[in-house]
This record gives C-alpha cells, structure tokens and sequence, in this order.
C-alpha cells in the first residue's frame, strides 16, 4: 500500500504551468489590445487626410486646413487632440490648375499623408 507524503511536489507543475499560461495570454491580450487601439488612430487620422483632401479638390474656395479642422470635429478619436498640418504644392502656388497638393497631418507621433491635383 502506498502512502501519500506530505511533502510531495507532485501536480504543482501543472499548476505553475497553467499560472504563467493565464499571465502569458493575458499579456499578450493586453498588448494585442493596444496595438489596435494604435492601429485605429492610424487609419482615423488618414481619413482625415483622404476626406479632407477630397473635400478640398471639390470645393477649394475653403482653406485646406478648415476642411481638416471639419473632419477633426467629426471624428471620435481626434476631437481633443493637436493636429499638426502641412501643406506642400508643386510648383509652389496651390491654386494654379494641374499642381500637386501634399498634405500631411501629424499627432501624437502618428503620420497621416494625402495627396490631391488641384483642377486650378
């Protein structure tokens, strides 16, 4: 008959298995999660640029940067947050027909980049 010691080490293998199992995928969760979070201001901040570009290329009697200052009042997550703004046009001029329009936004070290030919 076999007896039980009580100062077996048997089973809390699987025990500390299973604990660094469960703080592994909660980690990794927690990371997955922020990189999404990331990933979700990325692709806000560059429908920003796009709509802002396209509402531009449309109606060009407003400034680039209201159309922008417009779509940031739209958007859930960069209403309270300092958009950075620049505009490069070649040749120099923005409002002469066939010029290329560069806009690229910048918050919170994420970029956001569009571009756009102006009809004059």
């Amino acid at each position: 008959m076999r007896t039980r010691r009580l100062g077996s080490d048997k089973g809390s293998v699987l025990i500390e298995v299973v604990a660094f199992a469960v703080i592994g995928f909660g980690l990794v969760l927690t990371l997955g999660l922020q990189l999404m979070e990331q990933e979700r201001k990325v692709l806000e901040l560059q429908g920003i640029a796009r709509n802002s570009m396209r509402a531009y290329l449309l109606q060009p009697t407003s400034s680039l940067a209201e159309h922008v200052f417009r779509f940031q009042d739209q958007s859930k997550l960069w209403t309270e947050e300092r958009i950075d703004i620049s505009v490069k046009c070649l040749p120099n001029t923005c409002n002469v027909a066939n010029t290329v329009i560069w806009l690229e936004l910048n918050a919170l070290d994420v970029d956001a980049k569009s571009f756009g030919v102006s009809s004059g």
